[in-house]
C-alpha cells in the first residue's frame, strides 16, 4: 500500500449502490471487475475486448468522489487518448460531475495533459509567445506553402520536387509530412534508414530553418515534437517539480495504456512517484495497434507487473466468438462469455477476387439467417488498408468501388473550416459558441498578418482579442456578431462576407497597411475550399441495403477501435508482400509462425477487429488463403463459399 492513500474498504452495499447508478437492471459486476473496483495500490489492469472496464473506472471515480474532497487536498488525474472518460462522467455520473471534473482533478487526454503542465509552459517560456501543437498533415502544409512562397527554401523546393514525379499539390505535402530530422541534422523520410541528405546539404539546413521559424513566428509544433520537448525538460526535471505533482494527483488512472507510445510511457513513469502516489494502468497489451509495424523486434511495449489483474469476462459477444478470439491472445488466456454459446458461429466467406463483390451481399445474407434486421442497428465491415499499393492488391475498395478513405480537413489553422464551424454552431442556436470561432478566425488572420497585442507584443489569443473588442471595438463587433445571427439560409457565402467585410473595416481600424483581399488569395489558411466542400469527400461510406434499410458502414480497424457493433465484417486486405489474415494462420496452428513483427501486428489487427460484434461476426477470406487452412479452419467458423 502507498504510504499516501488507503484502504478505502468498500463494502458490498456500495458496490450494490454503484451497480444500480451503472448498469442496467438486474445486472451485477463480475467478481474480477470487483476486485478491480476494490484494489487501490498501483497495479496493471488487464482488459479483454467487452469486459467493461470503462464501466469499472467510472465505478471507481464514482466510489472516490463520495470520499472527497481528500484531507490533504489532493486530487485525481485521469488519463486516455480521447475524451472518452470525460463524456461518460457527464453522461453517466451527473451528479458528480462539479466534483470530478475540477481542480483539483484532472481528466482528459495524455496530450493535453503534456501540453498544459509541462510541454507549453517549457515553449512558452523558451519562446517567449504562445505555441500551439498541430496535426502532421496541417503542419507539412505550412512547410510547403512556406518553401512555395519563401525564395531563401528554395533549395528544398527544388530537392522536393525532384524526388519523385507528383500527380498534384497533395502528394506533395504528404510526402513533406514523413519527412523528419535526425539526431545529427540528417534529413530522413519515416520508414526508410538510408538519409534523404546530409545535415551540411542545402536542403537539410533550410527545412531546419523552416522548422525553427515555424516554432518562433508561427507558434506552432506537431504534437511529435511537443512529446520530444517534454522529454529534453524532464530530463532535467526536479524532484520539487515532481513532488508537485505527487502532491496533487493521489489517484493516477491511464486508460488504453497500450495505445502509449514510448514516450508518452517515459513521461507518465517520470512524473508520477508510484511509491506516493497510486498509478493504475488499465488496457489490453493485445490491442496495441499504433505503430507496432513499424518496430524492427515486434516486442510488446508494456510489460505488465506480476501483480496484475485481469479481466477475462466479457458481456459484449457469444462465447464462439470468444473462442475464436482467444487464439489471437498473447497467452492464449480464454475468454469467458457471459453470455455463453448462443449458436451463432463466426462466419468465414470465401470468395475469388474476380467475385470480390459477392462479398457484400453474402455478409447481408447472414444477417437475414439471424433475422439481423433492425435498421438502426450498427453493421460494419472493416479491413486494415484503404489506400493502393503499387500493384492492385487488396484494400477495403476491393469490396465496394463507391469506398472513398479521403479525410475532411478538419482544423482551426483553416479558415473554411472554421466558417464550416460557425455555421454548425448557428443551426443548433448557439450563437455563443459561434462567436467564439469568430474569434478564432481574426487571431490567425492578425497573426498572419503579423499584427501583434500592443499591450504585450504578443500575438492576440481568444481572451485578449475579446478585451480589445471590449474597449476599443464594442459596438462594431456587436453588429458583426448581430449579423452572423441574422444569416436566413446559413450558407458559406453569407458567412463569408459578413467575416470579409469586418476584417476588412477592422484592419482599417487598427491602421493595418496590408490589403485583406490580397492578403487572401495568397495565405494558405484560405486554401482547400473546394477539398472540404467536394461532395466526393464528404461521402459517409454508407452501403445501404435497399430491401432493410440497413446501412453498412465502411472503415478501418483502427477507426472502430473501441466501438461495439451488431454485426461485423473483417475484409482480408494486403501489405507488405501477404495479408493480415494469411499472417495470422499460425496462431490457430494452420501453419508454421515466424515470429516476426508484421505477424504479431496482424494478430493484433484481427484480434481488435473480430472483436466488435455482439452478435455476428463474418471474415472474408481469398481463395488462395483459404486453401492453406481449409481443412481445420471448419472447427472455428462456419464456412460459406460464394466462389
Amino acid at each position: 500500500m502507498n504510504e499516501s492513500t488507503k484502504d478505502w474498504g468498500i463494502s458490498d452495499e456500495e458496490i450494490e449502490s454503484t451497480e444500480k447508478l451503472l448498469l442496467s437492471e438486474g445486472a451485477h459486476f463480475l467478481n474480477d471487475a470487483r476486485e478491480v473496483i476494490r484494489c487501490w495500490e498501483s497495479t496493471d489492469v488487464l482488459a479483454c475486448p467487452g469486459s467493461g472496464k470503462t464501466t469499472v473506472l467510472l465505478a471507481k471515480l464514482k466510489l472516490l468522489a463520495d470520499r472527497m474532497p481528500f484531507e490533504d487536498g489532493s486530487g485525481i488525474c485521469v488519463l486516455s487518448h480521447t475524451n472518452v472518460a470525460v463524456n461518460e462522467i457527464k453522461e453517466k455520473l451527473p451528479a458528480y460531475n462539479d466534483k470530478l471534473l475540477n481542480y483539483p482533478n484532472y481528466i482528459g487526454t495524455i496530450q493535453s495533459f503534456v501540453d498544459k503542465f509541462i510541454t507549453l509552459p517549457y515553449l512558452n517560456n523558451l519562446t517567449g509567445r504562445l505555441v500551439q501543437p498541430v496535426e502532421d498533415i496541417i503542419y507539412a502544409k505550412h512547410i510547403y506553402y512556406k518553401m512555395k512562397m519563401d525564395y531563401r527554401f528554395k533549395e528544398f523546393r527544388y530537392f522536393i520536387e525532384n524526388k519523385r514525379d507528383f500527380n498534384n499539390e497533395n502528394e506533395k505535402i504528404n510526402y513533406i509530412k514523413n519527412i523528419y530530422l535526425g539526431k545529427n541534422g540528417d534529413l530522413f523520410l519515416k520508414k526508410q534508414k538510408n538519409k534523404l541528405a546530409g545535415k551540411e546539404s542545402n536542403s537539410a539546413m533550410q527545412y531546419s530553418l523552416i522548422i525553427l521559424e515555424l516554432l518562433n513566428k508561427e507558434g506552432i509544433i506537431t504534437y511529435e515534437q511537443a512529446y520530444s520537448c517534454a522529454n529534453k525538460f524532464l530530463n532535467n526535471i526536479s524532484q520539487e517539480w515532481i513532488q508537485l505533482f505527487t502532491a496533487r494527483f493521489k489517484y493516477v488512472f491511464i486508460d488504453e495504456y497500450q495505445d502509449c507510445d514510448v514516450v508518452q510511457q517515459i513521461i507518465i513513469d517520470r512524473i508520477f512517484n508510484s511509491s506516493k502516489t497510486t498509478i493504475m494502468k488499465i488496457g489490453d497489451k493485445d490491442q496495441a495497434i499504433y505503430n507496432s509495424h513499424e518496430s524492427d523486434t515486434g516486442e510488446l511495449k508494456w510489460n505488465p507487473k506480476d501483480n496484475k489483474l485481469q479481466m477475462l469476462g466479457s458481456c459484449r459477444y457469444s462465447q464462439e466468438i470468444a473462442n475464436l478470439i482467444s487464439h489471437l491472445r498473447t497467452d492464449n488466456e480464454k475468454i469467458i462469455s457471459i453470455k455463453g454459446e448462443v449458436g451463432i458461429k463466426p462466419v468465414l466467406l470465401v470468395f475469388d477476387p474476380d467475385k470480390i463483390e459477392k462479398v457484400i451481399e453474402a455478409f447481408i445474407n447472414e444477417m437475414d439467417k439471424i433475422k439481423l434486421i433492425n435498421p438502426n442497428g450498427i453493421y460494419k465491415a472493416i479491413g486494415f488498408i484503404k489506400k493502393k499499393g503499387k500493384k492492385d492488391n487488396l484494400i477495403i475498395e476491393s469490396y465496394w468501388r463507391k469506398y472513398n478513405p479521403s479525410n475532411n480537413i478538419k482544423s482551426e489553422f483553416n479558415y473554411w473550416y472554421l466558417i464550416n464551424e460557425i455555421l454548425e454552431e448557428l443551426s443548433q442556436g448557439k450563437l455563443y459558441k459561434a462567436e467564439k470561432i469568430v474569434r478564432i478566425i481574426v487571431c490567425r488572420n492578425l497573426h498572419y498578418l503579423g499584427v501583434k497585442n500592443q499591450k504585450t507584443n504578443k500575438d492576440f489569443t481568444t481572451n485578449s482579442i475579446k478585451k480589445f473588442f471590449d474597449e476599443n471595438y464594442n459596438d462594431q463587433y456587436r453588429e458583426w456578431i448581430y449579423g452572423l445571427s441574422r444569416i436566413e439560409n446559413l450558407d458559406f457565402l453569407s458567412a463569408d462576407t459578413i467575416i470579409t467585410q469586418n476584417m476588412e473595416n477592422l484592419l482599417e481600424t487598427i491602421n493595418v497597411s496590408k490589403k485583406y483581399s490580397e492578403f487572401r488569395k495568397i495565405h494558405h489558411f484560405f486554401n482547400d475550399k473546394n477539398n472540404l466542400f467536394n461532395p466526393e469527400n464528404n461521402k459517409e461510406n454508407i452501403y445501404l441495403d435497399t430491401e432493410k434499410g440497413r446501412r453498412i458502414e465502411f472503415s478501418t480497424i483502427h477507426a472502430v477501435k473501441g466501438e461495439t457493433h451488431d454485426a461485423t465484417l473483417y475484409l482480408e486486405t494486403y501489405y507488405k508482400n501477404s495479408t493480415d489474415l494469411s499472417r495470422i494462420l499460425p496462431f490457430f496452428n494452420f501453419t508454421n509462425k515466424k515470429n516476426n513483427a508484421i505477424e504479431e501486428y496482424s494478430r493484433k489487427l484481427a484480434y481488435v477487429g473480430m472483436s466488435r460484434p455482439k452478435k455476428l461476426l463474418c471474415v472474408a477470406m481469398q481463395s488462395d488463403t483459404y486453401n492453406k487452412c481449409k481443412d481445420e479452419i471448419g472447427n472455428y467458423l462456419k464456412v460459406v463459399d460464394i466462389r
